[in-house]
């Protein structure tokens, strides 16, 4: 009896960093911010560095929330019974400030807090009132 040859069958592998990213998909009455959740995702994919995605977000000249950047931290109390809680939901006036960053950790788009306080710095660290922006030092 003769052996057979084993045939070898190559399969090519593709890897999870070649597949394109899943949809970007917003809640419903949720402003638009996937611009810089797009930035937040190429950073997190290592297509940017942090220095990149910093040159970036500055490049956007995302102003501070008119009551401070601060703000973008404050708990929100728990919606009412039978509404359920929804962190990729940014508010409409956010739109064109700081909260569209603070969205991308916020709404679990993958910028850690560390990475936020550096591209906060980064963009309004001259500005009066820093950390907390819009709001003027306080006078002692």
């Amino acid at each position: 009896m003769r052996a057979l040859p084993l045939a070898v069958f190559a399969v090519a592998a593709v890897s999870l960093a070649d597949l394109p990213p899943p949809e970007i998909t917003l809640p419903s009455g949720s402003a638009d911010y996937t611009r810089t959740i797009k930035l937040v995702r190429s950073y997190a994919s290592k297509k940017l560095t942090l220095d990149q995605l910093t040159k970036a977000v500055v490049e956007l000249k995302l102003k501070a929330h008119p009551i401070g950047c601060e703000y973008y931290w404050l708990r929100p109390p728990p919606p009412p019974p039978g509404i359920t809680f929804e962190p990729k939901l940014m508010p409409s006036d956010w739109v064109g400030t700081f909260g569209e960053v603070a969205m991308t950790h916020l709404g679990g788009w993958g910028l850690e807090r560390k990475d936020y306080d550096v591209l906060h710095k980064a963009a309004h660290g001259k500005e009066p009132g820093f950390p907390n922006c819009g709001k003027a030092p306080a006078k002692q």
